[in-house]
């Protein structure tokens, strides 16, 4: 009786997840390339990948949120459409992710609300998508949440997790001797904490997991991808189909100067990065899994693949 239980559980999962890719494809007009990558290659989304969509109706747009990927100026942005005010483009991150958090979390979608806004939301409706190098979005996470400390997050569990990489790292270590010691998470082992977890098909955290099943991009037609490493150029795109989808004010892209950090990592350009990851790794295989999981981001968003 248990097992007959758990048969039809396991068969509605999987008929809601046919369901909700069912629909995204008969409601846009795919690629035959892109399709034809996804099938190949076997790319799924994310479980609930609807989770990390974000939908505005007053500005008739939808968008996947992507960390390290402007996505703290893209909040700020909106709360000033949203608020009629330029002052709100100016809001420190702390205000941006804590004290106005309840504010975005209507405009994230569920499961039921997605499927409701893909059958009815206007053939209008702008989806875009703001990416990054793989490599890139690594970089500036480690210096962001384990170099530069900053209140949120403390808040937001960035030092508990940095303890639980050390932790999982080091199995000779205990928590009372990090703490003891001041142990501090290096960016080796930082990068091998993500290979492991990739190795264990652990759960990734959002700020480096990849933006193609994130994001379901093999399903959702998005009419905008811009790049950061494009985006003096790609932003006005977007600014201008923001402005008029809503003419009641006209907004500009807060300046990224607003989270200057007081430790600035090294800048590096992709090649140079790239050389610096196989470096600080020293394991061509550890290499190898990195640059696999990432693959679909390197060759969907035209970014270059790494040599083995």
């Amino acid at each position: 009786m248990l097992r007959h239980r758990r048969f039809i559980l396991i068969l509605n999962l999987s008929l809601s997840c046919f369901l909700i890719i069912f629909l995204i494809l008969q409601s846009n007009e795919r690629n035959p390339a892109l399709i034809n990558y996804c099938l190949i290659n076997n790319i799924t989304s994310s479980k609930e990948f609807y989770s990390n969509l974000v939908y505005i109706p007053t500005l008739n747009i939808l968008f996947c949120d992507v960390p390290k990927a402007a996505s703290t100026n893209l909040r700020r942005l909106l709360y000033g459409y949203l608020n009629q005010s330029n002052s709100f483009t100016n809001l420190d991150r702390k205000q941006i992710w804590l004290d106005h958090k309840d504010f975005f979390k209507k405009y994230y979608l569920t499961k039921t609300n997605f499927e409701f806004i893909l059958n009815n939301s206007n053939r209008n409706l702008f989806k875009f998508l703001l990416v990054r190098h793989p490599f890139q979005r690594i970089y500036s996470v480690y210096y962001d949440k384990f170099v530069n400390n900053h209140i949120d997050d403390t808040l937001s569990g960035w030092k508990q997790l940095e303890e639980d990489i050390l932790l999982q790292m080091n199995t000779n270590q205990t928590l009372l001797t990090i703490r003891r010691n001041d142990i501090k998470l290096d960016f080796r082992t930082f990068l091998l904490y993500i290979i492991d977890s990739i190795k264990r098909n652990q759960l990734i955290n959002s700020h480096w997991e990849q933006i193609v099943q994130r994001c379901a991009f093999c399903s959702i037609d998005y009419n905008l991808i811009g790049k950061i490493e494009n985006f003096h150029q790609d932003k006005k795109f977007l600014l201008k189909k923001l402005n008029q989808n809503y003419n009641k004010i006209i907004l500009k892209f807060p300046s990224k100067e607003i989270d200057k950090q007081s430790k600035k990592q090294i800048l590096l350009n992709d090649s140079q990065l790239i050389q610096f990851f196989r470096d600080t790794i020293q394991n061509d295989d550890d290499f190898e899994i990195l640059i696999d999981y990432y693959k679909p981001d390197f060759q969907l968003f035209n970014y270059e693949i790494p040599n083995l």
